[in-house]
């Protein structure tokens, strides 16, 4: 941006010189006017008239050139805001694609959360069965010992 307004003031500038030095023709014109009997009326008239020519061929110029750098800028701008569109339209599209496969990820893995799942409550229910197993298994051992110490009580009477 910089860049360019350097060259914009340059443009200026020189667009400021050419006019000053128009508006001295101008005036050297304007004196030898005065003088124009001694040089003859047709000559001084010529000159004007290319003068003229001259100062609006460059006032044509200048305006088809400040005409052309509107018409390019407009078109940078109108480039920047479709390059601005298509970029949040491509973060929008890659959003919704990223909730998208999130979504398939995780009905994907359904499976095996509810397999994790049952693991869990299998897991569960064989520790609850095997405590209940040891439980009776201490008891039976339990019964049996009682058994053979009066079984051996008994026995030793006689």
């Amino acid at each position: 941006m910089t860049n360019e307004t350097s060259q914009n003031e340059k443009a200026q500038k020189e667009w400021a010189d050419l006019q000053r030095d128009l508006d001295t023709l101008g005036e050297q014109l304007e004196s030898l006017r005065d003088h124009s009997t001694a040089l003859g009326g047709t000559l001084v008239a010529d000159l004007e008239a290319r003068f003229q020519e001259v100062r609006n061929r460059a006032l044509g110029f200048h305006n088809a050139a400040e005409s052309q750098v509107d018409e390019l800028r407009k078109a940078a701008l109108e480039q920047a805001a479709q390059t601005q569109t298509t970029l949040t339209e491509t973060g929008m599209k890659s959003a919704e694609m990223a909730k998208d496969t999130a979504r398939q990820v995780w009905e994907r893995s359904q499976p095996f959360r509810m397999g994790a799942q049952e693991v869990g409550q299998g897991l569960a229910r064989a520790w609850t069965e095997i405590a209940a197993s040891f439980g009776k298994a201490a008891e039976k051992v339990q019964t049996e010992r009682a058994k053979s110490a009066t079984g051996e009580e008994s026995q030793k009477p006689s």
